[in-house]
């Protein structure tokens, strides 16, 4: 079927008409700024319509005139002031009291109508009206002129009661939540009333808990003699000019000891005396103090600080070190988001992910690379802290760590010479030592029963001394091989792990009568090798220091935050002196004699750079006499990598 230009012509403004009916509810269900939306509408109503006028009439509680609430086209100073008669035969006057829209081809000629000025004045020609509302409860008129005659289709109607409907119904949701907040807030505000000499004449329950919570008789007494510290404050000032002008006033004032609160005050005055409506608004005030000197220090710290939104990684704020340090303007900066400027993250999703992790530990240190705006990079480590004031946000106060990156790596190479030296030394002893200890085996074998007794005590204590020197050297070698010759870290069973270490100490186990309790062990990731090492020195400790009772040993783990864990090894025993419970970590420190105790005294220190390669932490609580605990923390394994 052919189509003519005029009926694609009218299929088009209809389209058009019920997109912009459309977008407009949309706007209404999205904003709460009823004003905006009114305005919306006759611009709308305009541009859809094709007419150089549109007007939204708001009918005045006396039902006589409209208010010219908002509109288009009409002369500068008249939109907000102008008023029209309600009650006469102009278009808007019949619109208002009909359901029905009212469609006006030539104003002059309409022998119904009375042409009212402010249409006369702007030369209208044609018209089409309709009520917004309802004929019983109107709230005014929503109409569109043009200066031309021409003829308002049916469609057009239908468009514009569409968006009178839409407006409508947003004003009748803003009336509902006027009320109910109105009731909510003075069913939550304190109140108190004061007659024209100023005494109270009524307090309701909320006003005496903040203001009067001694609960003293306040009805008919004078209100500054019951409250004097309000004379020199804005109380007394404000309460005599709203009585005075007769008019409302709004303000915030501080009422200092005994109360020492600030209030938010709503003062209503009427010819018997005063309305007064308050709130505590005390926390809502430090929290703005906060906020000040929260600015007042982002402005004058040395590190960059960044102010970040939770949800979207954007930059709500940031101090002049951090956008010195990134090379931004701070306007530049606040358009970016941190998967921008952070090569720790990938994206958004992965950025929340961490937001999740920091709000359960309340803040978290991220070590990485935010990217300059001149696309170099410096390491960076970054300290990310959770805070809720009026809202949620993400405080990240980050620091160049670029020479404390290069301090690690000349540390990291001093080390490793400290290593080299150390195993060279140890490696260069072992075969004079070799030497000394066979010579002295080979004396004792073919000259021993030519000493005498002093003599044989003697080679004993030298063959015990080259016995002793070598388990050290041995210790030192291990010590000193523990970054270099470790193995890569994988997936440690610790349960088969501590199996193997007791068949290890089976021996000494029953010797001593000893009981191990195990609870059940986690999955760790490091140097098994290394890990085993760890534990069996503990338990070897833990046997060899149970004192005069047969030695009973608990080993149990607990799951710490940022996937830890904490695997302790409690014994019954001797127990270490609190003074001296640092020292037991330390090279060749042994805290009891050779005589009642074995061991080199290396093997903690071995534990302790063990653990320490394993980026954890080894630590001992202990009382003489009540047992020892040590305590270790180890990578958690990740199942599904």
């Amino acid at each position: 079927m052919d189509s003519t230009p005029d009926a694609d012509a009218e299929l088009r403004r209809r389209v058009r008409q019920q997109e912009a009916v459309a977008e407009l509810g949309q706007r209404a269900l999205e904003t709460d700024d009823i004003d905006r939306l009114l305005h919306e509408a006759v611009v709308v109503v305009s541009d859809v319509l094709e007419t150089e006028y549109a007007e939204l009439l708001e009918l005045l509680p006396d039902g006589d005139e409209f208010f010219l609430r908002d509109g288009v086209g009409w002369r500068e100073g008249l939109v907000g002031s102008a008023t029209v008669p309600a009650d006469t035969n102009s278009q808007a006057g019949i619109t208002l009291r009909t359901e029905a829209p009212i469609l006006v081809d030539d104003v002059e000629s309409e022998e119904r109508l009375s042409e009212p000025a402010l249409l006369a004045d702007h030369g209208v020609a044609s018209g089409i009206s309709v009520i917004v509302g309802s004929v019983d409860g109107p709230w005014g008129v929503l109409g569109a002129y043009a200066t031309e005659r021409r003829e308002f289709t049916d469609h057009d109607a239908t468009f514009l009661r569409s968006v009178a409907n839409v407006l409508a119904s947003a004003l009748e949701n803003e009336r509902t939540w006027r009320e109910l907040e109105e009731i909510y807030g003075r069913i939550s505000d304190a109140f108190f009333a004061l007659d024209e000499e100023w005494n109270f004449t009524y307090l309701n329950e909320r006003a005496h808990e903040l203001i009067n919570p001694e609960g003293r008789t306040l009805v008919g007494k004078r209100v500054w003699n019951e409250f004097p510290e309000a004379m020199g404050q804005q109380f007394k000032l404000k309460y005599e000019r709203a009585m005075y002008d007769q008019e409302t006033v709004s303000f915030e004032e501080y009422y200092p000891e005994p109360l020492d609160s600030w209030f938010e005050v709503r003062a209503y005055p009427s010819e018997t005396g005063l309305s007064v409506y308050f709130r505590d608004v005390t926390e809502r005030k430090e929290r703005e103090r906060d906020l000040e000197l929260f600015r007042t220090l982002l402005d004058h710290t040395t590190d960059s600080v960044l102010v970040i939104d939770p949800q979207s990684g954007r930059f709500l704020d940031a101090n002049e070190t951090a956008c010195r340090q990134l090379g931004y303007d701070r306007e530049e900066l606040l358009e970016l988001t941190v998967p921008d400027m952070d090569r720790v993250f990938d994206d958004i999703a992965d950025w929340r992910s961490h937001v999740e992790d920091v709000k359960a530990e309340n803040s978290m240190t991220i070590t990485g690379e935010h990217v300059r705006k001149d696309g170099t990079t410096f390491p960076a480590e970054v300290n990310v802290a959770h805070v809720e004031l009026d809202r949620e946000y993400m405080i990240a106060i980050a620091r160049d760590i670029t020479e404390h990156r290069e301090r690690e790596r000349e540390l990291e190479a001093s080390n490793e010479r400290l290593e080299q030296f150390a195993y060279a030394a140890s490696h260069d002893l072992q075969e004079p030592l070799r030497m000394v200890s066979s010579y002295l085996q080979l004396i004792e074998r073919r000259y021993g029963d030519a000493f005498d007794e002093d003599g044989e005590e003697f080679l004993a204590y030298a063959i015990d001394g080259a016995e002793r020197m070598r388990g050290m050297i041995d210790g030192l070698l291990e010590y000193s091989r523990v970054e270099t010759r470790g193995d890569p870290f994988e997936p440690v069973d610790l349960d088969r792990l501590l199996e193997n270490v007791l068949e290890d100490l089976s021996l000494q186990l029953e010797e001593t009568d000893a009981e191990v309790e195990t609870e059940s062990l986690p999955r760790v990731r490091g140097d098994a090798s290394q890990l085993r090492q760890v534990f069996q020195n503990l338990l070897a400790n833990a046997l060899e220091y149970s004192g005069d009772e047969p030695p009973r040993v608990h080993v149990e783990a607990t799951r710490r935050e940022r996937g830890r864990w904490e695997i302790s090894v409690t014994d019954e025993g001797i127990g270490i002196d609190p003074a001296d419970q640092d020292r037991v970590f330390d090279v060749f420190q042994r805290l009891h004699s050779r005589e009642e105790y074995d061991g080199t005294g290396i093997g903690l220190a071995l534990c302790e750079r063990i653990v320490e390669r394993h980026d954890g932490e080894i630590w001992v609580e202990s009382e003489p006499g009540e047992g020892s605990t040590f305590s270790v923390t180890l990578p958690a394994a990740d199942e599904s990598a």
